[in-house]
């Protein structure tokens, strides 16, 4: 009578190919394939005790190694389905971040004084030419520039502090 390494050798030997071709066809992946067939030959070495004899040992690990595939492609599923969901999550994130910066920025802008709050609607927010602002509010273009600067700066400092 064989013993069990002789039993598993032959079975290697004869099979191996069949069984690496079974789980490609299923995983497509020839690095998960053979993980597969390693995987379906560990445990019908642990559960070879368990083997009735009724089917050839083959297709008895054949079928070990189909629903070890199964089960990759399941546990792939879902970590697919758990990638999307979390790329989903941070991209509605990064909106909602983006909303909130925006908000903030026009909240502060709308809480400064005027000339600040006017000079910087009219060019950044209207996009007029910084000549024709400066005319519009009765302002020389160098001292529109110092009012735009000086507005900035009371930007920074009040989202500084909010942030």
């Amino acid at each position: 009578m064989k013993t069990k390494e002789e039993i598993f050798k032959s079975l290697i030997a004869s099979d191996l190919g069949m069984l690496r071709a079974g789980a490609y066809r299923v995983l497509k992946d020839s690095n998960e394939a053979d993980d597969a067939v390693q995987d379906a030959l560990v445990s019908a070495w642990k559960k070879f005790d368990q083997f009735d004899g009724k089917s050839k040992l083959s297709t008895w690990v054949f079928k070990i190694m189909m629903n070890i595939c199964f089960d990759r492609l399941r546990a792939a599923k879902r970590k697919s389905e758990k990638i999307r969901k979390f790329s989903a999550e941070m991209s509605k994130k990064r909106t909602e971040t983006a909303d909130y910066r925006i908000d903030l920025m026009n909240e502060a802008v709308h809480e400064l004084s005027d000339p600040w709050k006017v000079s910087l609607l009219m060019v950044f927010f209207r996009g007029m030419d910084i000549a024709d602002a400066a005319a519009e509010l009765g302002f020389t273009v160098e001292k529109f520039y110092q009012i735009i600067h000086k507005a900035k700066q009371l930007l920074r400092e009040k989202l500084q502090v909010a942030i």
